[in-house]
């Protein structure tokens, strides 16, 4: 992601001493445990972190929840006239993890969703940036290695900013 001025630029200025902590979470209604659908969470770390979930947030707004430990990379999204933006997904080491669901998946036709978010490991009570849904497709298994195309799922009826910047939360703001 560095490879972007933009991006590199907002790394460089953030404190080194406080890791970003990169999540995502899988949504398909084929997720099942003792018959209710569930998350699939996972950090981008060696080890399991309770993180806070956003309020609203489709399952377990507003408390802790556990994400475990994947390896995964995205690389940054494609942008063309007239083309959704998209990006590829690479989970690494994910044969236990992900293979049975993804056998219990094919057989029911649903979108197949990611939620992706980003702690800061200094304020794990809520994500610094995210949630971001993307629609997952061509899904490819081959070993222990999956790989699939996210690209957002409603684009067109996204808010740009996605902060809206209010004087309640932001005092000094003033209307010219």
């Amino acid at each position: 992601m560095a490879d972007h001025p933009a991006w590199a630029e907002a790394e460089a200025c953030c404190n080194p001493a406080v890791s970003v902590l990169y999540t995502l979470e899988f949504l398909h209604p084929a997720f099942l445990q003792d018959g209710a659908t569930i998350p699939l969470r996972f950090v981008l770390d060696v080890e399991a972190r309770m993180l806070g979930i956003e309020a609203g947030a489709q399952f377990g707004g507003g408390q802790m929840a556990e994400f475990l430990p994947l390896a995964f990379e995205a690389d940054m999204p494609t942008f063309g006239e007239g083309q959704i933006p998209e990006c590829k997904i690479r989970i690494d080491n994910a044969a236990g993890k992900l293979t049975p669901y993804l056998e219990e998946a094919v057989k029911v036709r649903a979108d197949f969703k990611v939620i992706y978010r980003q702690y800061r490991e200094d304020d794990i009570s809520e994500p610094v940036d995210g949630p971001t849904e993307f629609l997952i497709t061509k899904v490819t298994v081959s070993g222990t290695v999956i790989e699939g195309v996210a690209s957002f799922t409603d684009l067109v009826n996204m808010k740009f900013p996605g902060l809206v910047y209010t004087r309640k939360e932001f005092t000094s703001l003033s209307y010219s």
